[in-house]
């Protein structure tokens, strides 16, 4: 195994280290001797012997110098030895073989499991889908074969130590009763898993890959489905940025009949900046807005008095033609003006060419240089202030920070912030940690590769498709149907206080294929309503709990959509 290879190759590098400085002492030694003219003793086996006893301090009485030098020497290779053992040897041969026995990896899955979904290479994203399964108790199995990897989950999560490659590391994984296959590795790897897979079950398998562009030889090698985390989030965050179309509202959520859940930025310039949301144009629209992010901190239930301020983001409900008019009021588009890409790695390659489908010429920086790229270049270094000054970014409406690492997106934030107070700044974070210091580098809207790739991974799970809705991040939708017994049945949703009782928020109800868009404290519950509630993760966790209790009859886990957490400082 990996972890083995490891093993093995420390080893073989210290015995080498540990040669070449005995050397060294049997060198020293025959100089020495020969300086104190005992050239009896100054051959190379009597100095191999010395040295042998020496570092070990197995003892000797009939090798030794007689001058001050020579007992200093043999004092400095006495203790070298010792702290050779205890410092190198001990840690880098003794330990890991002692933990090896302590900690014997489990290589077959538990007798009972079944219906569970096989994950084979854990990841952040892996992380994340787990947390999202075990909410909801759906089962798992994590199939590592990296030794270091294995033994930093094995106490957390359900594990098969072994190569998912090797027939028999997926028959102990429970291959023939498992609900689907997800892998995890890199493609080559993952061409290699997907093979032996196919000659052993027909389960449907998701492949995760770096380039889409490699999805094709996969499907060939009979994966069901191909996904590239970067390229879901590129995706998402060139519609957050792109600006709007008729009728449009990319990464919406379908909660009933032609009822959507949208999110709305708004940009500087726009009617509703500074404004409250009782503002009569909001109520005019026809919408609701039933939730405001300001600056990664989310307000589930703001006061009608609440100011909404520049670059923030509406959650609101309505029809499309209400959210039509309610997204007038949030733009101000001399946003026909330019759009800022900063990096043209994996990700934002693919906002770029999002963009560019959709007719938008961005402004690209970055720091290699691309040959007729199509669009408007600029070459230097994305976190260089003059190099951002030239592309434009003073008069720039939109700014996408696409940088591969969260130092270099932190600092081109702080300078995009600086230059432009006014841009709406939308950044990646490439480790889900890293958001909290880009929300307060100045950044408008942060996501990562992690939190998108595990939402895309989970709806998949659950059957819901494939289609890129809207990551509120830390909101969640579940759809509750109200039974006879429920002890809200009958009560208004102020004598229910579901959001007194939870921290949670009902949006919409479906009463018999009539959708109620239009709720407040006043509202009725009756027998046979569902429900759209939100919530973050804590509070429908207590919600739910309630559930099982028996209280309510049914919580529709299908149409749950389960949403990404990348905004910091959420309080309800």
């Amino acid at each position: 195994m990996w972890g083995l290879r490891k093993l093995k190759s420390r080893v073989l590098r210290f015995l080498l280290g540990l040669a070449l400085l005995a050397s060294a002492y049997c060198l020293v030694f025959m100089a020495l001797m020969m300086w104190e003219g005992n050239y009896q003793e100054a051959t190379p086996i009597t100095a191999v012997y010395w040295v042998v006893c020496t570092m070990t301090t197995v003892g000797y009485g009939d090798v030794v110098f007689k001058s001050a030098e020579g007992r200093i020497f043999s004092t400095l290779v006495v203790l070298s030895g010792v702290a050779i053992f205890f410092a190198v040897a001990l840690p880098i041969i003794v330990t890991p073989w002692v933990e090896r026995l302590e900690q014997t990896m489990p290589s077959k899955a538990p007798n009972d499991m079944r219906d569970h979904v096989m994950i084979c290479g854990y990841s952040p994203v892996v992380e994340t889908l787990i947390e999202k399964l075990d909410r909801l108790r759906i089962p798992f199995l994590v199939v590592e074969q990296r030794w270091d990897v294995a033994r930093r989950i094995r106490q957390k999560y359900p594990l098969v130590y072994g190569d998912p490659s090797e027939r028999q590391v997926l028959e102990n994984s429970h291959i023939h009763s498992c609900q689907l296959i997800i892998l995890n590795y890199n493609d080559e790897a993952n061409a290699d898993i997907l093979l032996t897979v196919r000659e052993m079950s027909n389960k449907e398998v998701i492949v995760m890959v770096e380039d889409l562009s490699r999805s094709r030889f996969l499907s060939y090698a009979g994966a069901s489905r191909v996904i590239s985390p970067k390229t879901l989030l590129g995706t998402f965050l060139a519609q957050i940025t792109s600006p709007p179309r008729e009728g449009v509202f990319p990464g919406s959520v379908q909660l009933f009949g032609n009822l959507l859940l949208v999110e709305l930025p708004v940009f500087p310039g726009s009617p509703l900046a500074k404004e409250s949301l009782n503002d009569p144009r909001i109520s005019a629209s026809g919408a609701r807005v039933v939730g405001l992010w300001q600056r990664g901190r989310f307000c589930p239930r703001p006061r009608p008095d609440e100011q909404i301020r520049k670059n923030s983001v509406l959650l609101a409900v309505g029809d499309s033609e209400q959210l039509s008019r309610l997204r007038k009021e949030t733009i101000s588009l001399p946003a026909q003006g330019k759009l800022l890409v900063i990096g043209y790695g994996d990700v934002g390659r693919r906002v770029v060419r999002v963009l560019c489908d959709w007719g938008i010429d961005p402004v690209v920086v970055d720091r290699r240089d691309i040959e007729q790229p199509g669009f408007s270049f600029i070459l230097g270094d994305g976190t260089d202030e003059e190099v951002l000054e030239k592309a434009g970014i003073k008069d720039a409406v939109g700014v996408l920070i696409m940088l591969n690492h969260d130092p270099d997106v932190i600092y081109s934030t702080l300078i995009a912030r600086n230059l432009n107070p006014e841009a709406f700044i939308v950044a990646r974070a490439n480790q889900a940690p890293s958001a909290t210091k880009i929300y307060r580098a100045g950044a408008d809207y942060v996501a990562s590769v992690p939190l998108v790739a595990s939402h895309m991974l989970f709806k998949m799970i659950q059957g819901l498709g494939e289609e890129l809705t809207i990551l509120f991040e830390g909101r969640e939708l579940i759809k509750l149907e109200v039974g006879r017994s429920s002890p809200i049945a009958g009560q208004s949703l102020h004598e229910a206080d579901l959001f007194g009782r939870f921290r949670t928020t009902v949006l919409a109800i479906d009463r018999q294929g009539e959708v109620v868009s239009q709720v407040d404290g006043r509202t009725m519950i009756y027998p046979g309503d569902v429900l759209a509630v939100t919530g973050n993760q804590a509070s429908l966790e207590s919600l739910t709990r309630w559930l099982r209790q028996g209280r309510l009859s049914k919580i529709r886990h299908g149409d749950m959509r389960i949403t990404v957490p990348t905004r910091p400082d959420l309080k309800d």
